[in-house]
C-alpha cells in the first residue's frame, strides 16, 4: 500500500511540474531592464532568456521588454517594477480599450423605418421638454 502511494505521489508530484513548465520569454530589451537574480542584486535581462513568474523585474526610463507568454507577446514599457506575471497581466489588458471614434460610430442607432438617428443626450432631451411646456417667464 505505501508503494503505491509513493508511486501516485511521484506521478501527482511530476505532472504538476510538468505543467508549471510555462514561462515568460523575453522576446525584446530597448535600454535598460533588469531582473532580481537575489535579494539586492539586479541583472540586466537577456533576449531570451526565461523567467518565472514571481521574477521580479524592474524597467528604467525609455526603456521596454517584449514578453511571450502562452504564445502571446506583450510589451512592458518603462518605469514599470514588479513580478513578471502582474505586469504581464497589466500590460496585456491595455491592449484593448477604445479607439478613435469608436463612441461617434456607437452613437448612431437604428430607427424603425432603417435609417440612423443620433443616440439622445441631456441636453438634447432638456431642449425637447422645453418645447413641450409652457413656461411663464
Amino acid at each position: 500500500m505505501k508503494k503505491l502511494f509513493a508511486l501516485l505521489l511521484v506521478l501527482f508530484t511530476g505532472t504538476m511540474l510538468f505543467a508549471a513548465t510555462n514561462s515568460y520569454v523575453v522576446k525584446a530589451v530597448v535600454g535598460t531592464v533588469e531582473y532580481e537574480s537575489a535579494p539586492g542584486k539586479w541583472t540586466a535581462v537577456s533576449i531570451g532568456q526565461e523567467l518565472s513568474a514571481s521574477t521580479v523585474l524592474k524597467t528604467k526610463l525609455n526603456s521596454s521588454v517584449d514578453i511571450e507568454f502562452d504564445g502571446k507577446i506583450v510589451t512592458i514599457k518603462a518605469k514599470q517594477n514588479g513580478s513578471v506575471e502582474s505586469l504581464y497581466v497589466a500590460s496585456a489588458s491595455t491592449k484593448g480599450g477604445l479607439k478613435r471614434q469608436s463612441i461617434a460610430k456607437a452613437d448612431a442607432v437604428d430607427s424603425a423605418d432603417g435609417s440612423r438617428e443620433g443616440v439622445s443626450t441631456a441636453s438634447s432631451r432638456a431642449s425637447d421638454a422645453k418645447e413641450d411646456y409652457t413656461w411663464a417667464e
